[in-house]
């Protein structure tokens, strides 16, 4: 707590007069004390996306903790190919916003880091930032289709799988549609190349089924891959 300490004299000025010649210096310091605060909610974001994505919003929401109004004077973004978006300027104490950073990948691949300067009225300055890896199709998949002729020996066959390394893409599952045929995970070299080994039951008859292989990417919509098994 910030104490004040006035020494004066007013000589023999009655109680109100003297009130008079406080009021400014009261006035004064208020203003002072009722300073305006924005803060921000996770001011740095990483994200992860594909080319066919085209482009990433990412939200910053804030609150004015301050006593007093606040306005964003200023938004600045690194590049031309980030724009921000903001409903309104003006929040009251206590109020919630949020500003909106849109990113068009255009022929952006790989790592991307992309920065926001909000300055407000008071001359402050926030920096927001994020992180965006482009990454073509992550998951190589050797073949689509494996498949058995009908009478021949039901020995497993395999599909290679590989990641790209840092282990930033995990495989989750491996599922066949058919009870019938059978379908597992194998690790080659941790992180980065896997094989799924599919089997039929027998080949006696036709058969048909889909074996999916889901992934963790990219987190808000993971992605699976699919291979086509068939007995013909």
């Amino acid at each position: 707590m910030r104490h004040f300490y006035l020494v004066t004299h007013f000589g023999p000025d009655k109680p109100l007069t003297r009130m008079a010649r406080f009021l400014p210096i009261l006035l004064f310091l208020g203003a002072a004390w009722a300073h305006a605060e924005l803060v921000w909610e996770n001011p740095t974001q990483e994200f992860q996306r594909t080319p066919e994505d085209r482009e990433l919003s990412v939200p910053f929401g804030f609150r004015n903790t301050g006593a007093a109004p606040v306005t964003i004077a200023k938004v600045t973004s690194s590049c031309g190919c980030t724009t921000a978006e903001l409903p309104k300027k003006t929040f009251a104490p206590g109020e919630v916003g949020a500003l909106t950073a849109k990113f068009v990948f255009g022929g952006r691949r790989g790592p991307q880091a992309k920065s926001i300067a909000v300055t407000t009225d008071d001359g402050k300055t926030a920096q927001l930032s994020f992180q965006c890896l482009i990454a073509d199709d992550p998951v190589a998949v050797l073949q689509s289709l494996v498949w058995w002729r009908v009478g021949e020996a039901a020995e497993p066959k395999q599909v290679a799988l590989t990641l790209p390394p840092g282990g930033k893409v995990k495989i989750t599952a491996v599922a066949s549609t058919n009870p019938r045929v059978a379908a597992t995970l194998a690790t080659v070299q941790e992180g980065e190349k896997y094989a799924v080994h599919i089997r039929p039951a027998d080949t006696a008859q036709q058969e048909s089924a889909e074996v999916f292989v889901q992934t963790d990417f990219p987190p808000e919509g993971p992605k699976a891959y699919t291979i086509q098994v068939r007995v013909k």
